[in-house]
């Protein structure tokens, strides 16, 4: 191996899978990362210091020894369900909300006062407020009553609306992902970059074979700019491995 001084910036395409049973199951990716950090092992010495007429002081002998474990810290605003997830410590499963069909369900409305409706993802279409003072008079959405029909809420506009009503409608079926936040606090990961360094276009490769995360940072969902994870833990050295991880620069 010949050496010849060159700089380094890595680009890459970053990819992460859990580890279940000691093995890496599904991969997602590519992650934008936008932090990829690692931190050697912090040893502590131990050190056997000079007691003698003519050494006084000096160190004869001195030992690192294992202390802190290697850690790294990985940020990213690829945020898709399974990431945020990720980022907020929790967990995801599939989001199934089948169609629903609401009958008189009683209600009293209150002007400027949202109430909440038994679903949410209501068909803003079907939905039917009728006073239950007479049964009959049917109040017009827009003008006596207005709802947020994502979320399943309802509130009168006028006066008029401010009443006790039966409500009828039908709710939107749909699909997605739920996310269960605050749920898993360790996240054990394998994670793979295939990558390059830019100064010399020669590719490369990141392989962390196990470590185990924690979210550390606040999610600010309303942030006005694109939200960033941050996931940070101790690399370990698997079974069958002789590091926790390695960096294979090809010539």
């Amino acid at each position: 191996m010949s050496y010849k001084d060159t700089g380094l910036i890595f680009a890459g395409n970053v990819y992460m899978a859990p580890i279940v049973n000691e093995v890496p199951t599904d991969f997602a990716g590519p992650i934008n990362v936008t932090q990829l950090e690692l931190t050697p092992p912090s040893p502590e010495a131990i050190d056997r210091t000079s007691f003698q007429r003519d050494t006084y002081g000096q160190v004869l002998d001195s030992v690192n020894l294992p202390g802190e474990a290697p850690r790294m810290s990985m940020s990213f605003d690829s945020l898709p369900a399974l990431l945020l997830a990720d980022a907020l410590a929790g967990t995801t499963e599939d989001y199934n909300a089948s169609l629903q069909t609401v009958t008189a369900e009683p209600v009293t409305l209150k002007e400027g006062i949202w109430q909440k409706l038994p679903y949410p993802n209501v068909d803003a279409a079907s939905l039917v407020v009728t006073l239950e003072s007479d049964g009959t008079t049917v109040l017009v959405r827009g003008t006596d009553y207005e709802v947020e029909a994502v979320s399943g809420l309802i509130r009168a506009l006028n006066p008029t609306g401010a009443a006790a009503v039966t409500i009828d409608f039908d709710t939107e079926a749909s699909t997605g992902q739920r996310i269960l936040g605050a749920t898993e606090i360790t996240k054990k990961r394998q994670i793979i970059m295939d990558g390059k360094n830019l100064v010399t276009g020669k590719p490369a490769r990141v392989t962390i074979f196990s470590a185990s995360f924690s979210a550390s940072q606040a999610v600010d969902l309303m942030a006005r700019e694109f939200i960033t994870g941050t996931l940070e833990g101790t690399m370990t050295t698997p079974e069958g491995k002789n590091s926790p991880y390695e960096i294979v620069m090809r010539d």
